[in-house]
């Protein structure tokens, strides 16, 4: 059943490939996700897992320092999630890892009507979970000084405490090596949807990238991502280097760019990495706040720079490899 579903998965958010569009072999489809995905997401589970047992030690007796802890790997967990959202695959797909892990804006007064009631994470409501609900119970809303008096009431830190052990399974959820399997065995199906897939979840994460900003020029800080804890910016680099891992590879040598490479499309390659370069250029020119009319010009700059790094992921290397994309915006959640 779980063959079924995530061929099933696959064809839905992969769209349909040519007739003679490139099919990497098996070394090729598993190196790639050996090198560009699988370190990814043990990283995000392991930062997930330290958050987790940094909140527990938090909630068996708070204080300053273990809230400053319980913070630092909140950052690290949410950082290392982004990299993974910067270019996902298939099983995160099917699994609905994105919403379960990261659902945004997160609904706080459905949190705190289950804190008031004594109930516990709602593991049906990922509204009211995931990394954005353990941002608001840790920061607060402009409040971040007294968030260790509110931790102090048990039921508001086992709130917390149950948020981060159901993002631990979330992401544990995720079948690879199912996956890899699939990637490796006889039948060409699962190769053949790979990179349709992969390229079109590459430009939901640079879409993604785009919609951490607010759309509109003067919008308030709670309308970026990651504004409790003012790590809006970090976000935004944090995605732009899962998308490079995906496409270069996390040592620059085993990502889709071998296979570009490989079909004879150097300079395709080249133009990919100076639209990510100019994007990461942009990235550092940045302020830490990124709200306010004076931070406007550098957000543009920033936001045109990874536009244009999708248009030559949608264009260049779609022609490139004989692709024909089937993406919508929502494929990366």
């Amino acid at each position: 059943m779980r063959r079924i579903l995530i061929a099933g998965c696959l064809s839905l958010c992969a769209g349909l490939a040519h007739a003679e569009a490139a099919v990497p072999d098996a070394a090729f489809a598993t190196g790639w996700l050996d090198n560009a995905y699988l370190g990814r997401y043990r990283s995000v589970v392991a930062a997930s897992e330290r958050l987790d047992a940094s909140v527990t030690a938090l909630c068996a007796g708070p204080d300053a320092r273990r809230l400053d802890a319980a913070r630092k790997d909140w950052m690290t967990a949410a950082l290392a999630w982004r990299t993974m959202d910067g270019a996902a695959l298939g099983p995160m797909v099917l699994e609905r890892t994105g919403r379960r892990a990261d659902f945004r804006p997160t609904r706080t007064a459905e949190i705190e009507a289950r804190i008031a009631a004594g109930d516990g994470v709602d593991p049906l409501n990922v509204a009211a979970r995931g990394l954005p609900a353990a941002e608001y119970l840790l920061w607060g809303d402009r409040a971040p000084q007294a968030q260790l008096a509110r931790l102090k009431t048990p039921a508001r830190c086992a709130y917390l405490a149950g948020t981060t052990t159901q993002l631990v399974a979330d992401l544990r959820a995720v079948d690879w090596p199912l996956y890899r399997g699939q990637l490796n065995g006889a039948e060409a199906y699962f190769r053949r949807q790979m990179l349709p897939e992969a390229v079109g979840l590459m430009l939901a994460g640079l879409e993604g990238t785009i919609r951490l900003l607010p759309r509109v020029a003067d919008a308030e800080r709670d309308a970026y991502a990651q504004w409790r804890s003012d790590s809006t910016r970090a976000a935004l680099g944090a995605q732009l280097d899962g998308f490079a891992t995906g496409y270069f590879g996390a040592d620059g040598k085993g990502g889709l760019a071998a296979l570009v490479r490989e079909q004879g499309h150097d300079e395709v390659n080249d133009t990919v990495a100076r639209a990510l370069a100019a994007s990461r250029a942009a990235w550092r020119k940045l302020p830490q706040r990124l709200d306010g009319g004076s931070a406007a010009p550098a957000r543009k700059a920033f936001t045109n720079a990874v536009a244009a790094l999708k248009r030559s992921v949608e264009g260049d290397v779609a022609d490139a490899l004989d692709l024909s994309l089937g993406f919508n915006d929502s494929d990366g959640d």
